[in-house]
């Protein structure tokens, strides 16, 4: 055989080497691809909770792929991935959830029960049927609230729980708003009955005259006694705007407050 015989076929044996490297290169990219886009697809569906449908995917692309796989040389060769195999490397999804923990119930406490419904509603028949004043005789003041109640029609049991929520019998108590006296009048609420020296307020007498005038005024257009002490309290416009007993805390506690004090004077 000649020499350029041999150079030959020396020749297309290395062409034909490198084809099959090149396919087999190929082959390999190809399987690697298909691979990973397994793999991605595996890790949505199993975090969406389909692996049913997962599992029969990738199946199917195996079967699709399997010329391209028997072309590629053995060391290139990978094991199908399952949706385990994920689980297991993303270790987020491949622990088990702990269980969850039961929220504990938040105890009652003296909060909650300010913001409450008060325990009753104190109608005006009530209150009016109920005038005697049975723990009131050793209280401050007591002859002039009998003068108040005798003039406006308003019990003195009443008039009593007011001032000792109020002021705690204190004639020359001011609050922040500028309330004055037994009854914690303000000076615009002392001119709408009437009293237009702000000074006065600090009159016993005067104070108590004044107060239970505008608790006949918060009677007479309210609904219930609630109502009329939602007002004495936080002012007529919120019991209005609220339709009954604003959702404050300040005035539920007044309310339910003057009414324990009224209820034990009137025993």
């Amino acid at each position: 055989m000649s020499a350029n015989h041999l150079h030959q076929r020396r020749v297309a044996n290395d062409g034909r080497s490198l084809a099959r490297k090149k396919v087999s290169a190929a082959a390999a990219c190809h399987v690697k691809s298909v691979v990973l886009a397994a793999s991605a697809a595996l890790l949505l569906c199993a975090c969406a909770g389909t692996p049913d449908f997962l599992a029969a995917h990738t199946e199917q692309q195996a079967v699709t792929h399997t010329a391209y796989v028997s072309t590629a040389p053995a060391k290139h060769r990978r094991m199908r991935v399952t949706s385990r195999d994920i689980l297991l490397e993303w270790t987020t999804f491949g622990i088990d959830p702990l269980p969850r923990k039961h929220k504990r119930v938040a105890s009652a406490s003296p909060l909650n029960d300010m913001l409450d419904e008060p325990d009753y509603i104190l109608t005006i028949e009530q209150i009016m049927a109920n005038a005697a004043c049975n723990a009131c005789e050793e209280k401050p003041y007591h002859q002039m609230v009998l003068n108040a109640s005798s003039q406006y029609g308003v019990p003195a049991s009443l008039i009593h729980a007011v001032i000792q929520k109020e002021s705690g019998y204190n004639p020359g108590a001011r609050s922040v708003k500028h309330a004055r006296g037994l009854m914690q009048i303000t000076p615009e609420t002392a001119r709408f009955v009437g009293v237009h020296n702000s000074k006065r307020l600090y009159d016993p007498q005067t104070n108590i005259n004044a107060g239970t005038a505008y608790l006949k005024y918060l009677i007479a257009n309210h609904a219930t006694v609630d109502e009329a002490l939602a007002a004495y309290n936080s002012g007529p416009g919120n019991v209005r705007k609220y339709k009954g007993v604003p959702p404050f805390r300040e005035t539920r506690r007044y309310v339910r407050d003057v009414k324990k004090l009224y209820k034990v004077t009137v025993k």
